[in-house]
């Protein structure tokens, strides 16, 4: 259950569907704009507000990009990003959301392939989904484009 709502596994493809993105932060009203935002671009969105309840969804939902915020009270952000790693495996991009100045730099040293500075606009946020959405990362970590079946980078 997340967000008080029964989820369904979702189905993972690499071939175009519908991409779906888990948002993690504590701040409900940030989550409501991050949905608001991708939705009618054709994303679909998994919300949680903490660690446990995001290391639930990374199994349900299979997003293809989580969005995690790691200034929450009582957890460790960067704990959970560890966590997220883990389970999620090397495949599944994650970008970290934070204020910090210098959280850029730990978020890449930590696991994650891309960082998303709070307070962000509408613009930032879509570019930054697009792109880390698309990506998948190989056997040795290094990262490729997704692509259509048309074979154009998306």
């Amino acid at each position: 259950m997340i967000d008080g709502k029964q989820v369904k596994p979702e189905t993972h493809t690499d071939k175009g569907g519908e991409r779906v993105v888990l948002v993690v932060d504590d701040d409900a009203a940030l989550c409501q704009f991050v949905t608001d935002a991708l939705e009618p671009e054709g994303y679909k969105t998994v919300r949680a507000n903490d660690g446990a309840a995001a290391l639930m969804a990374v199994e349900v939902a299979k997003p293809d990009l989580i969005l995690l915020d790691v200034n929450m009270p009582g957890i460790d952000g960067w704990d959970v990003l560890a966590q997220l790693r883990a389970k999620a495996g090397p495949h599944r991009s994650i970008v970290v959301m934070t204020g910090q100045y210098e959280g850029q730099e730990r978020a890449l040293e930590s696991g994650a392939q891309g960082y998303l500075a709070k307070p962000f606009d509408l613009d930032d946020l879509l570019e930054c989904v697009d792109l880390h959405s698309s990506i998948k990362m190989e056997n040795n970590l290094t990262e490729r484009l997704g692509t259509t079946e048309g074979g154009h980078h998306k």
